[in-house]
């Protein structure tokens, strides 16, 4: 089973990237069971995400989405 920071961060890190890509960073990361559940920055965007340790399925929930203003400022 996954016991240290650095193991954690493997795992995470793949199909992280996978989803949101390369720029992705992990921000935290706890265990929980099987379960690696955490934050992590993607462009534009900051994601809750939860790892199933043994099959390596990655959900992910948008918590920010950063967006440009879509109206032109007045005067």
């Amino acid at each position: 089973m996954l016991k240290s920071v650095d193991a954690l961060r493997r795992t995470v890190s793949g199909p992280l990237v996978e989803r949101c890509g390369s720029e992705a960073r992990m921000l935290t990361a706890e265990l929980h069971g099987r379960e690696v559940r955490g934050l992590a920055f993607c462009p534009g965007r900051v994601v809750r995400f939860v790892l199933d340790a043994q099959t390596q399925r990655l959900q992910t929930v948008d918590l920010l989405r950063l967006t440009k203003a879509s109206r032109k400022p007045a005067a």
